[in-house]
């Protein structure tokens, strides 16, 4: 996998590399998993552009892509496929124009931060519209070989981080290697955490709980996506044959354009 660092966006990278079905490797500059590309800089712009993106990919709800859209590429194909709707829309609005407001807007209402992460992701592989979000993914990764896909929500780490286990594990890669790409999203938020914790600590309502739930939505836990994972393996027999009997996904073809 290659790392790719904007100005202020640092969860973002090529999954290329990873060994794949009967050993193949996926291939380097087809597939990218990140977090919202709403704020660019020129230097980004650039970086982005050398891409050679077909399409982008955006998990984000309506609400978050209608408040930060992400910047215009030319030539870029845009699609917003949102895995969940926040329950309590107003709520978000009065938030801060920021990629954080997804993840804070219920924080101080004395929500479970861990409670609420495993909702959220019970809700993006087993709700209608996270089974339609994630199948459509799916149809514009096969549509043709020539795809080259940036797939990204808020913080590249949740919704997002979903959407590259699916797709590496449909892609025949290990595992252990798909779990670990998913933590590699905690090394990007270690810093956002101090700053979110430094930002909030003198407000009337922080205190350890506060802290903890903080902590909680703002970091990629396993149990998170091994409580889905187990549920959806009770419901189906096996992620692969949700993937193939709900999300449609055309396993042979998937494989045939993004590993060599």
């Amino acid at each position: 996998m290659r790392k790719i660092d904007l100005s202020h966006q640092h969860n973002i990278r090529d999954i290329g590399g990873l060994t794949g079905f009967k050993g193949k490797k996926v291939k380097y500059g087809k597939l990218f998993r990140g977090g919202s590309l709403a704020k660019v800089s020129d230097s980004d712009i650039k970086t982005i552009n050398s891409l050679k993106l077909t399409d982008l990919i955006d998990f984000r709800s309506a609400l978050e892509f209608e408040k930060r859209p992400s910047y215009p590429f030319m030539g870029v194909t845009f699609h917003n496929l949102p895995t969940f709707e926040p329950e309590n829309q107003e709520a978000l609005k009065d938030k801060n124009d920021s990629d954080d407001s997804n993840l804070l807007w219920f924080l101080g209402d004395n929500i479970d931060g861990y409670a609420h992460m495993v909702k959220t992701y019970l809700m993006m592989l087993l709700s209608p519209m996270g089974i339609n979000a994630y199948k459509e993914f799916f149809r514009i990764l096969t549509k043709d070989p020539n795809r080259v896909v940036y797939f990204h929500c808020s913080q590249g780490k949740d919704r997002t981080g979903v959407a590259a286990y699916l797709l590496e594990i449909a892609l025949g890669v290990s595992t252990k290697d798909a779990i670990e790409d998913y933590l590699l999203s905690n090394e990007a938020m270690k810093d956002k955490i101090v700053v979110l914790k430094n930002q909030m600590k003198n407000r009337p309502f922080y205190d350890a709980q506060y802290e903890k739930s903080l902590e909680e939505v703002f970091s990629a836990n396993l149990d998170y996506l091994n409580t889905v994972i187990k549920e959806v393996e009770n419901r189906y027999g096996s992620l692969i044959e949700y993937m193939i009997k709900v999300l449609e996904v055309d396993i042979d073809k998937l494989r045939e354009y993004y590993l060599e």
